[in-house]
C-alpha cells in the first residue's frame, strides 16, 4: 500500500525548471489530493461541474438548448448522481453540433489553445477545441502519472508512434523512416521538470529496424502502442535486444492480459499505463494494484449500461466522460466508445481517488458484430499469446478478420512459413471453442495493412458500421 509520505519523497526527485517554481504549490495539492476522503473528491468534482455547465447553459448554444429541453437547473449537477438526467453524448452529437457545443464567448483571462481529434479509426474524426487551462491539464497530469510509474527523472525515454504523433518544432516536418528525432527533454514533462532526454523513432519502421535502434540507442524506458509492444516481441524471437529498458509504457490500443504477460516475460520490464483520449485529455492512470484512477481535477468518469445508468461494481459497461475544466467546448457525459468494468470504492494501493478496473474493448467496434465473435477471436488471440515460442518464432504480426457469412481468417505475416505445429496449435484451439473446423481459414499474407488513422488493427469484421453508420 502506498502512502502520502512516500509519495511526498517521490515528487522530491522531480526538480521543478527554474521557470516552473510558481507551480510547486499546485503540484503539492494535486499529491495530496490523491489521498483525501472520498466525499472530497465527489464534492470537489461537484462544484467544478456546476460551475461549468452554468457556464456552458449561458454561452454554449447545444447545452443551452439542452438544459432547457430538459428543464435541468445545471447547478444541480453539484450532485454527481444528477448527471444522469442528461442524455449521453454520443460521437455522432459532437459531429453534427460541433458549433453549438462551442463557447460564444470564453471567461476573463481564458482563451482558446487548440484543436485536437478523435482517432477516426473508421474514417471519421471530432474535433474538440481545448482552452488553454484544459491543455496545461495534460502536462500537469503527466507529473502524477511518470511519479506513479516510479521513473527516473534523468534517464533516456524513448518513443516508438507514429511520425505525426513525434514532438517537433515547425521548421523540421514529419520524422522521417530511419531516421531518430533526438530532444534534450522529456515531451510534456520535461516542460515541467528536469528531465533526461527523450528519442523519437517511428511505427512504420520495419519491426527488426525498430529492434535494431533499440539495441543501439539503449533508452531507459520505451512509450509505444501496446500492439507495436506485442510485435516487438514476437519479432525479437525470445532474445530481448535491450536489457537497459527498465519499464514500458502501453499507449492507445487496449492491453489484454496475456499480451502483458507475454511481453513482460519476454522484456523483463513492468508495464504502465494511462488512459486518456483526444477529446478530453488525460483521463485515468492505472496503480500498481490494477485500477484505472481517475484525475478528478480534470473530468468525471461513469461506468453505465446501455440506458446511461451507473454499473454496479463488477458490471462491464460504457465509459462516459464529463469535462470540469474546458471552457472552449465543454462535453458532458461524452462516450468514449470505450467498455470497462466498474470498481467499487477503496483500492489496495491506498489512493483515495474514484477508480474503474480494466478496459476491456470498444464499444463502437462490437456492437453490430454477431454473438459470440468476441469469444472466437478471444479463442485465437490466446492460442497466439499462449503457444511456446519455438511455434512462433516466426511470426511478426496477426490478423483476424471475419467475413459477411461468419466465418474467420487469421492472417499471418511471418519471416519464412509457419511450423506445421503452428496450424495444428491454432485449429486444436479454435475446434474446443467452437466446435467448427471449417469455419477458420489461415492465411499467409505478405502485408497487413493500417487503418485510414495509421493504427494497427488486429482484428477486423464485414459487419463493422462504415463511418456514417457508426457516428450517428
Amino acid at each position: 500500500m502506498t502512502t502520502l509520505a512516500e509519495e511526498r519523497e517521490e515528487q522530491r526527485r522531480w526538480r521543478l525548471r527554474p521557470e516552473r517554481a510558481a507551480l510547486a504549490e499546485a503540484l503539492a495539492s494535486q499529491l495530496e489530493r490523491e489521498f483525501a476522503p472520498p466525499e472530497t473528491h465527489a464534492a470537489d468534482q461537484g462544484r467544478q461541474l456546476a460551475r461549468l455547465a452554468t457556464f456552458a447553459a449561458a454561452e454554449a448554444p447545444y447545452w443551452s438548448r439542452r438544459f432547457r429541453e430538459l428543464r435541468l437547473d445545471p447547478r444541480s449537477l453539484a450532485d454527481l448522481a444528477a448527471l444522469e438526467a442528461l442524455p449521453v453524448l454520443s460521437k455522432g452529437d459532437l459531429l453534427r453540433n460541433a458549433e453549438g457545443l462551442r463557447a460564444q464567448r470564453l471567461p476573463p483571462r481564458e482563451r482558446a489553445h487548440s484543436w485536437t481529434s478523435s482517432s477516426g479509426t473508421t474514417g471519421r474524426s471530432a474535433r474538440v477545441l481545448h482552452s488553454v487551462s484544459s491543455s496545461f491539464m495534460f502536462t500537469l497530469l503527466r507529473a502524477r502519472s511518470v511519479r506513479w510509474f516510479r521513473l527516473d527523472p534523468s534517464a533516456t525515454l524513448a518513443s516508438i508512434r507514429l511520425a505525426s504523433q513525434h514532438p517537433q518544432a515547425r521548421e523540421e516536418g514529419s520524422l522521417r523512416d530511419g531516421e531518430t528525432r533526438r530532444r534534450d527533454r522529456w515531451r510534456h514533462t520535461g516542460d515541467l521538470f528536469e528531465t533526461g532526454p527523450q528519442i523519437c523513432f517511428n511505427v512504420t519502421n520495419p519491426v527488426e529496424r525498430q529492434l535494431a535502434w533499440l539495441a543501439a540507442e539503449r533508452p531507459h524506458y520505451l512509450e509505444a502502442y501496446s500492439e507495436t509492444l506485442e510485435h516487438l516481441v514476437f519479432a525479437c524471437e525470445g532474445v530481448w535486444p535491450a536489457p537497459s529498458v527498465r519499464k514500458l509504457q502501453a499507449l492507445s490500443e487496449q492491453l489484454t492480459p496475456s499480451m502483458r504477460r507475454r511481453i513482460e516475460a519476454t522484456t523483463g520490464a513492468p508495464i504502465e499505463q494511462g488512459y486518456g483520449l483526444n477529446e478530453i485529455g488525460l483521463v485515468a492512470v492505472r496503480c500498481e494494484a490494477g485500477r484505472y484512477h481517475v484525475h478528478t481535477e480534470h473530468c468525471v468518469v461513469e461506468i453505465v449500461d446501455d440506458a446511461g445508468k451507473r454499473c454496479a461494481p463488477g458490471a462491464t459497461g460504457r465509459v462516459v466522460v464529463s469535462t470540469l475544466v474546458n471552457t472552449a467546448m465543454p462535453l458532458f457525459r461524452y462516450d468514449t466508445g470505450d467498455l470497462a468494468v466498474a470498481a467499487s470504492a477503496g483500492c489496495a494501493c491506498g489512493r483515495t481517488l474514484p477508480a474503474f478496473g480494466d478496459l476491456v474493448g470498444r464499444y463502437s467496434r462490437i456492437a453490430y458484430l454477431p454473438e459470440g465473435t468476441l469469444g472466437h477471436v478471444g479463442v485465437l488471440r490466446e492460442a497466439l499469446e499462449s503457444a511456446p515460442l519455438e511455434v512462433v518464432r516466426q511470426l511478426r504480426q496477426f490478423q483476424v478478420h471475419q467475413f459477411s457469412d461468419g466465418s474467420f481468417e487469421l492472417r499471418v505475416l511471418s519471416v519464412g512459413a509457419m511450423p506445421a505445429e503452428f496450424e495444428r496449435a491454432i485449429r486444436a484451439a479454435w475446434r474446443s471453442a467452437s466446435g467448427d473446423a471449417h469455419a477458420l481459414r489461415i492465411a499467409r499474407v505478405d502485408a497487413i495493412p493500417r487503418s485510414p488513422g495509421g493504427k494497427f488493427q488486429d482484428f477486423t469484421s464485414d459487419f463493422l458500421p462504415q463511418p456514417d453508420r457508426e457516428s450517428s
